[in-house]
């Protein structure tokens, strides 16, 4: 089973029958974040962690305690006992967006937090006034600042983590102590590092270029300088692309009994599921059959098959969709055109059609075999496409564009 994150439903994903169970936020709003307890299933709530929306949450390793740490604006790190629904501890984590908070693996009482321009070590200290939460930002040193997506804290308290340019960098004490790179300064990945994990003696780590990297701990975990650079060469013992045009963001393990094995580790990857990466920023229904049209800024068109709640095909684009028109019969009879406006000012017509023969796709018979295809493309904005309507008799189309006089007809 998978749980993931659709807009203010949760979904549970079985695997072996595709079956998806959806769950409503209590609130109806948005869900920001998941942190799952094998441990412990009995059901509580907490209030007042952040003013808008937590970035993210982790329990320790037995499930007593609960880190969140809040979005934008105050970027609170909160520590709780959630089963009697209070907080423990609270103090802002950092003054610009934090994206993610864990508890050591071996201790309870340190924490790691990471983010835009920064890296955080914190522990839970005893002081005169009680317990409170100590943090140090982590020294870059002769290292470029960056922004830290992925990390995993070591058994002996070094912390290992990942940089926009795809190095992994080892801390140890609040500072670097030694960064890591593939040989002939070829970086660890190309881009940066996502996640990092620690599994039976190896080192996992995904990137934004779409692969999985394992290395050897013991490399890591002994590594040091041996020069005024800082850098020390090593290389991964096994890897997986999963695609050249995929930037993998998570992964996660399988622990049922006889599947104990990693969802990335196949060579030949499996897409489930396929979405946009934001928004919906339009939507458009076909006037024949039970087809949908959809785009967003991640720059795709997509097409669904709504009744059998299948997704069909994409096509991507350089710029983002903004405004979605299916094109009247009295246009195009099979109902087979899509119009489509983007935020350059770009309005596209496409075609549904069908790849193993020169008919066009019309009704359901060829549903799993239609694809997308361009037929016509014209500029008559500058600005972002919002709207997009025909006349009556389907011979002039009109678009309006963000600026307060774009408005055209063609």
């Amino acid at each position: 089973m998978v749980l993931y994150i659709a807009g203010n439903q949760l979904i549970l994903l079985n695997l072996k029958t595709k079956e998806q169970t959806y769950l409503r936020s209590s609130s109806g709003r948005g869900i920001g974040v998941i942190g799952v307890s094998i441990k412990n299933k009995a059901k509580h709530q907490t209030q007042d962690g952040t003013d808008l929306a937590y970035a993210y949450v982790n329990f320790n390793c037995d499930g007593t305690l609960l880190a969140s740490v809040g979005g934008s604006p105050d970027h609170t790190l909160t520590i709780w006992n959630w089963k009697e629904e209070q907080p423990l501890l609270r103090t802002k984590a950092f003054s610009q967006e934090v994206f993610k908070v864990t508890f050591n693996p071996e201790d309870d009482e340190q924490l790691t937090t990471s983010g835009s321009g920064h890296i955080k070590f914190w522990e839970m200290a005893l002081t005169f006034t009680g317990l409170k939460l100590q943090g140090s930002l982590g020294r870059f040193g002769k290292t470029a600042t960056n922004d830290i997506e992925g990390y995993m804290e070591l058994p002996d308290g070094k912390v290992l983590s990942g940089s926009e340019w795809g190095n992994m960098l080892l801390w140890e004490g609040g500072h670097i102590k030694v960064e890591l790179s593939r040989a002939a300064g070829k970086p660890c990945h190309q881009g940066p590092i996502n996640q990092i994990m620690l599994d039976e003696g190896e080192v996992i780590t995904i990137g934004s270029d779409g692969c999985v990297r394992i290395w050897d701990f013991e490399t890591i975990d002994t590594a040091d300088t041996i020069d005024e650079t800082g850098l020390l060469e090593i290389e991964p013992i096994n890897e997986l692309q999963v695609d050249k045009n995929v930037r993998l963001f998570s992964m996660i393990k399988m622990n049922e009994i006889g599947n104990n094995f990693w969802l990335s580790q196949t060579q030949d990857p499996e897409c489930l599921f396929s979405f946009h990466s934001g928004a919906i920023e339009a939507l458009a229904i076909s006037p024949l059959t039970y087809l949908m049209a959809t785009t967003g800024l991640d720059c795709s068109v997509r097409l669904y098959d709504f009744a059998s709640k299948t997704p069909l095909v994409q096509m991507k684009f350089k710029q983002g969709g903004t405004a979605l028109a299916w094109v009247p019969r009295l246009v195009s009879y099979g109902g087979a055109q899509i119009t489509a406006g983007f935020e350059d000012g770009v309005v596209r017509i496409l075609e549904i059609y069908d790849p193993k023969g020169l008919t066009i796709f019309v009704g359901r018979k060829r549903v799993s075999d239609a694809d997308i295809r361009l037929k016509q493309v014209f500029k008559p904005h500058t600005s972002p496409v919002t709207a997009l309507a025909y006349d009556r008799d389907g011979e002039v189309l009109a678009t309006g564009a963000l600026a307060m006089d774009s408005i055209s007809s063609t």
